[in-house]
């Protein structure tokens, strides 16, 4: 497959851009700051980002503008960001405080101090909040913490000290996770790629307070390299899963109820098998969102981002290719390629696909009209 490539150039207020895509869709870039972010949720309109200095950004996403933040402080990193049911920001540090930001006005307010760095913060359906700490899973309000998850075989070696006295190798730890998501069952889906090691996935229940079997028949842990974690209006889970060693490659996984696991995309269906190997080096997959508007899930690749309708059984069915931006990709550390150059994707309520790259800032993407802002 091969794209046209159609250079578009815009001046908006800081000079001329230029994007590859497929169509000739509409584009815009906005840049605000010279700085790049890390993790992101939206409320009320706004984009609330952390950056790659541990300080926080917000967008206004009507206005295309950034707001001030008046409570940055160089005396700590800001490290996890989240919202609760009730649309409330918490803003989680490396000294173990968590903040409180209403989205609204953006007044400010201290909410938990404790002695954890926090690397991600997830409230389930009764807005219990529960921690990612070094190195466990954690409840404030309990002071509980959970940290012998059993892990299935990969390519790394874990090893514990045993009576201080001699290591061994273990299949029970707790692994930092990359990536978290709770589903509409409460669990807590926590996942880690290490290049061509494989990756990782522990699993948690925020209502029995219980570790869960993380076992899926389908998924081998040494060829899994998860992207990103999203579920459809029936609860389905969806893990895509991609690298780029030596050649691209990706798989999209559907876990139902019952636990029986799906792949419901395989890239290696789409490499063009008249053409020599280096002449179609096949597709990397990253991550992906589940859209409710119309009920499709929009993934993110090396050859842009599609679209594919779910179906009810079976494989999707002829992917859609909607646009293909020039990014700029940089070095997979634990691979030989590059590491995939989109963080992270969702849809606001109105239907807006919001992405986050590693170079370019913010991606919104609607009706044809790409936005960059950064």
């Amino acid at each position: 497959m091969r794209t046209l490539t159609i250079s578009l150039l815009f001046t908006l207020f800081f000079g001329q851009v230029s994007l590859a895509q497929t169509d000739s869709i509409g584009f815009a870039r906005i840049v605000k700051t010279n700085i790049n972010y890390k993790y992101f949720t939206i409320a009320d309109d706004k984009f609330f980002a952390i950056n790659d200095s541990g300080q926080v950004v917000v967008w206004d996403l009507n206005k295309l503008d950034t707001i001030q933040f008046a409570h940055n402080n160089t005396s700590f990193r800001y490290t996890a960001i989240s919202k609760d049911r009730q649309n409330h920001i918490f803003i989680g540090t490396n000294k173990g405080k968590i903040y409180k930001v209403n989205p609204s006005d953006l007044s400010y307010s201290l909410f938990l101090d404790d002695k954890h760095s926090v690397h991600a913060i997830c409230f389930n359906a009764d807005n219990k909040m529960f921690l990612i700490v070094p190195y466990a899973v954690y409840e404030p309000s309990t002071k509980k913490h959970w940290n012998k998850f059993r892990h299935e075989k990969n390519g790394m070696i874990v090893r514990k000290k045993v009576l201080g006295l001699f290591w061994r190798k273990t299949k029970k730890y707790f692994d930092m996770p990359q990536l978290t998501f709770m589903d509409n069952q409460d669990r807590i889906w926590m996942t880690s790629s290490f290049g061509e090691f494989g990756g990782s996935l522990q699993l948690f229940d925020t209502r029995k307070r219980k570790k869960l079997n993380a076992k899926f028949e389908g998924l081998d842990m040494g060829l899994f390299f998860p992207k990103s974690v999203f579920s459809d209006n029936n609860g389905n889970i969806y893990i895509t899963s991609g690298l780029q060693h030596f050649m691209n490659g990706g798989e999209i996984y559907k876990i139902d109820k019952h636990r029986t696991v799906i792949k419901i995309y395989d890239s290696e269906d789409y490499i063009d098998t008249t053409k020599n190997i280096f002449l179609d080096a096949g597709i990397f997959v990253g991550p992906g969102a589940y859209s409710k508007g119309d009920s499709s899930i929009y993934f993110a690749t090396t050859r842009g981002f599609y679209k594919a309708a779910l179906p009810s059984t079976g494989k999707l069915q002829n992917p859609q290719l909607m646009f293909n931006p020039a990014l700029r990709w940089e070095r997979e550390p634990l691979a030989i390629g590059a590491g995939m150059t989109i963080r992270r994707m969702e849809f606001t309520a109105d239907n807006k696909l919001v992405f986050l790259t590693t170079n370019e800032g913010i991606g919104i993407y609607r009706e044809g009209k790409l936005i960059l802002l950064k």
